[in-house]
Parts: C-alpha cells; sequence; structure tokens
C-alpha cells in the first residue's frame, strides 16, 4: 500500500524530464526482468567457452578396485587396482564446441539488441501517448479558460439586459462541458504516466525526444534481422557439433594393481593403460543429427520470416510517415482559418452583430481545428519514431 502511494504521489507531480531518449531507454532496460534475464546468461556463455577450450571434454573418473579370496577359500589371495579414466576428445569435435561457444555468444548479444530494440519500441510508443495526453490536457483547459471568461461577460450582459436569460444558460453549459473535457484528459494523462513508468520505474521524460528519420532499405544490421542470423549460425554449430560427435566420447584409463597370489607371496605391483572406445551406431546418430538439420531448416525459415516481416513494417513506416507530413499541413491550414473566422466572429459578437450560438460554433470549430493539430504533430513525431523503430535504429 505504502508503494502504491508513493508511486501515485509521484504521477500527480509536475513532470521531471531526464537528459535523453537514451537515458530512459536504459532505465527500462535496468526495470526489464527479460533483460536481467540476459544478462545472467553471460556468465552460462562464458562457461560454455571454458568448457569447449578445456583438455577434456568431461571430467576424469577415478577407478578403485578390490579382489580377494575371503568368501570361498581364503588363501591369502588379494588384489588392489587404482586407477584414473580420462575422456578424450574426438577428431574434430573440439573445434566444433569451441564455435558453438562463440555461436552462443554471439547469439546472445544479438538477442540483447534485439531485446534493447523492442523496449525502445515501447518507450517510444509509451512516451509519446504521455505527450499527446498532456497537449489534450492543456487544450482542454486552455478551452475551460476561454468558455469561464465568455461565461462571465455573458453573465455581465444579461444583468445590463443586453442578452437573454437562454444565452447565460448556453455559456455555463459550455463552461461545464469544457470542466468534464479536463477531468477526462487528466484521467488520461495520468494513465499514461502510469503506463511509462511501469516501462522505466520513474516519471522522468526525455526533454528531447523528437527524431528525423530518413527512409531507406532494410539494413543487415537491423536487430532483429541479426538475432535471426545469429539463430542460423547457432543452429549450424549444432549440426557441426552432431557430425564431429559421431560417438561417445573415447577414455583412456590409466591405473596401478596390486597384488599376491596367497600369503606366502609378496606383494607384486604392476602398471596398465587402455582405451575404451566407444561405437558408433545409427540408433544413436541419427535422431541427434536429425534434429539438429530441422533445427537449421527452422532457423532458415525464421531468418525469412523476419525479414519479410521487417521490410513489410519499413514500408507501412514509411507509407505513414508520408501522409502524416500531408494531414499536418492541412491541418495547420485548417487551424489558421479556424482562427481568422473566430477572430472575426469574436469581433462581430463584441459589437453585438453576431448572437452567442454563431460565437460558440466558431468556437467549437477552432478547438477542433486546434485539437486535430495538436494531434497531427504528435502523429508526425511517432511515425518518424516508428520509422527509426522500423529500421533498427536505437536510441
Amino acid at each position: 500500500m505504502r508503494h502504491t502511494l508513493l508511486i501515485l504521489g509521484l504521477l500527480l507531480t509536475q513532470p521531471v524530464y531526464s537528459a535523453s531518449l537514451r537515458t530512459a531507454l536504459d532505465q527500462a532496460w535496468e526495470n526489464s526482468p527479460q533483460a536481467q534475464t540476459l544478462e545472467a546468461r553471460r556468465a552460462e556463455s562464458d562457461a560454455q567457452t571454458v568448457a569447449a577450450n578445456s583438455l577434456l571434454p568431461g571430467a576424469p573418473a577415478v577407478i578403485l578396485g578390490h579382489r580377494g579370496d575371503q568368501w570361498n577359500s581364503n588363501a591369502g589371495k588379494r588384489e588392489w587396482e587404482a586407477g584414473i579414466a580420462l575422456p578424450v576428445w574426438l577428431p574434430g569435435q573440439r573445434d566444433a564446441r569451441q564455435r558453438q561457444a562463440q555461436a552462443g555468444k554471439d547469439g546472445l548479444e544479438a538477442n540483447i539488441r534485439a531485446l534493447r530494440l523492442k523496449l525502445a519500441g515501447e518507450l517510444r510508443e509509451a512516451i509519446w501517448q504521455v505527450r499527446q495526453a498532456q497537449a489534450q490536457t492543456r487544450l482542454d483547459e486552455e478551452r475551460a479558460l476561454s468558455a469561464k471568461k465568455l461565461a462571465e461577460d455573458v453573465v455581465r450582459r444579461v444583468r445590463a439586459g443586453e442578452m437573454a436569460k437562454t444565452d447565460l444558460n448556453l455559456a455555463q453549459n459550455e463552461w461545464r462541458t469544457a470542466q468534464a473535457a479536463i477531468l477526462h484528459s487528466r484521467n488520461r494523462l495520468f494513465q499514461a504516466q502510469q503506463a511509462y513508468a511501469t516501462l522505466t520505474g520513474t516519471t522522468a521524460l526525455p526533454d528531447d525526444i523528437s527524431e528525423s528519420a530518413q527512409p531507406k532499405s532494410l539494413p543487415d544490421d537491423h536487430p532483429l534481422l541479426e538475432e535471426a542470423r545469429q539463430a542460423i549460425e547457432a543452429a549450424q554449430a549444432q549440426v557441426r557439433v552432431a557430425s564431429n560427435s559421431r560417438r561417445d566420447n573415447p577414455e583412456i584409463e590409466l591405473s596401478t594393481r596390486r597384488e599376491r597370489g596367497n600369503l606366502n607371496d609378496p606383494y607384486a605391483s604392476t602398471v596398465a593403460i587402455s582405451l575404451r572406445l566407444p561405437l558408433s551406431t545409427e540408433a544413436r546418430n541419427l535422431p541427434l543429427i536429425s534434429a539438429a538439420q530441422t533445427a537449421l531448416t527452422g532457423a532458415h525459415s525464421e531468418y525469412t520470416r523476419v525479414r519479410f516481416t521487417l521490410e513489410y513494417q519499413r514500408l507501412q513506416a514509411e507509407q505513414a510517415l508520408q501522409a502524416a507530413d500531408q494531414l499536418l499541413d492541412l491541418a495547420r491550414q485548417q487551424r489558421a482559418a479556424a482562427r481568422e473566422n473566430l477572430e472575426l466572429i469574436q469581433k462581430s459578437f463584441n459589437l453585438g452583430e453576431s448572437d452567442l450560438f454563431t460565437l460558440l460554433r466558431a468556437k467549437a470549430a477552432a478547438f477542433e481545428a486546434e485539437q486535430a493539430n495538436n494531434q497531427q504533430e504528435i502523429a508526425q513525431a511517432l511515425a518518424h519514431a516508428r520509422l527509426n523503430q522500423a529500421q533498427g535504429v536505437l536510441p
């Protein structure tokens, strides 16, 4: 409960601004459970590299043995044996393991960059949702202030006998409508700030979130494309490992034996060395190689799908930016015309040449034009951000 109240308090304060969009992305990264999981996998990747560079493919085994005739003739026959079994790399297996470890490390870095890009997309959307809600709130507040001033002016005119009581009711209803709009916009602003705070752990917005974007072809180093490409590399590395591991690892056993034939014989010591060589069978190898090949085929298919999807998203974002530029030009023209019309009707109303209904209609048209212009300014800025996102540009 205390934590919830703290968050509510932060969201209700005046907006605070952080240094840059990159700073906000770093905050989102630190606050992401997925990101922390990927960072933790670095240790796992390092461990796989250590294992691939090891002199042995596995852990050695200690050999201990004893043989005697205590349970039958008990003539004093005794035999003691101690040794060690060392697994041995198969030809080409160690190199394949090293390549697999490196592919895993490169794949992890690609996963990290891909996740940062995905977080950047969520961050861009959340930031502009807040900015849009802020702009709408300011516009509703200006509308309410204008409606309040108009209502006060109508009150004076009604008292002076220049306007009817119905005009006062009309003006006051306009003020109430504007106040209700403020409540709705502030609620939307609160929700947008809460979503941003959930993502970054703070309400601090970057002080400069504008992005410039130029349409270009899909880059080969796009983080999501690189992630899919590294998945192919990892699958190919697994195929190489399976191809170079067609049998279990051989073992070299080195042991010493101390024995005697009976109670009257002295102990004698011998040294033995042996090689344990497992055989290669189709029953063992076919499932492993087939699974590796299937994973490789799937990785190639996924790469093709990702590339097609990214290219489609890039084209879609490019067209959306072009439309946003054109719509913003139209919105600015409509705003200028609505403002000019409102000024003319306001002068006419002040002179008593126009009625209140005409003025309110002009104010509503000017407000809608201003609202449309604000929305298109946000839409254009967001279109730039979305194009950067589609082209794989990280803040």
